[in-house]
């Protein structure tokens, strides 16, 4: 009897070198998981890819900068046991918009090989390509031309005591609920973009 295993299948030259399962890297670009954002799996449908990112009011694909399918939305927990190692800082770098100010983390570099240009996520604008290696964070704009005083103890100290005292203002849990209301966003993100607007303002 003569077994057919299927066309042009050679069993005994043919079998796999490696037995052990193999796990794509998973796209992921937003804030950190520990930052406390909804997240969604986006798919582009111009490139037929799916990646991970936060959840925002406006959304465009990193890489077609067109408008990315929603999947499915899913907390930090979910994301972090999803993605585990993916997430890790090695495996992240640190950008920033230069048009909208957003930061962010990515691991674009990592998971699309060929290729190493990108457009921001929130206003869909062309990124500047980086200059990091691969696998090392990359310092943001905001702090790669530090000065002594930002890394002062007393200043440090300042941000954070009156930083915290704005978040849990009465005026701004306020603002946060009206922007959640009327835009019909999370209010984590409502909060970000507050934030975002003070950055810029400061930046003037």
């Amino acid at each position: 009897m003569k077994l057919i295993l299927g066309f042009g299948y050679m069993p005994f030259t043919q079998k796999p070198v490696d037995y052990q399962p193999y796990r794509p890297v998973y796209l992921f670009r937003g804030p950190p998981p520990d930052a406390g954002f909804s997240y969604g799996l986006f798919e582009d449908e111009e490139t037929g890819k799916q990646y991970y990112a936060d959840l925002g009011l406006e959304s465009f694909s990193p890489l077609s900068s067109t408008e990315p399918r929603l999947l499915e939305e899913l907390d930090e927990k979910q994301l972090q046991q999803l993605l585990g190692n993916d997430l890790l800082k090695e495996n992240l770098r640190e950008c920033e918009c230069p048009n909208c100010s957003a930061h962010f983390y990515d691991n674009f570099h990592a998971g699309v090989k060929g290729r190493d240009d990108f457009n921001c996520h929130r206003c869909g604008s062309k990124l500047p390509l980086q200059e990091a290696k691969k696998g090392e964070p990359m310092p943001s704009h905001s702090t790669a031309a530090s000065s002594p005083v930002d890394e002062d103890p007393s200043v440090k100290e300042f941000i954070e005591k009156n930083l915290e005292t704005f978040n849990k203002s009465v005026q701004m849990k306020e603002l946060v609920e009206r922007m959640s209301n009327r835009h019909n966003i999370p209010a984590e993100r409502a909060k970000h973009d507050i934030l975002l607007a003070l950055k810029k303002a400061i930046q003037g």
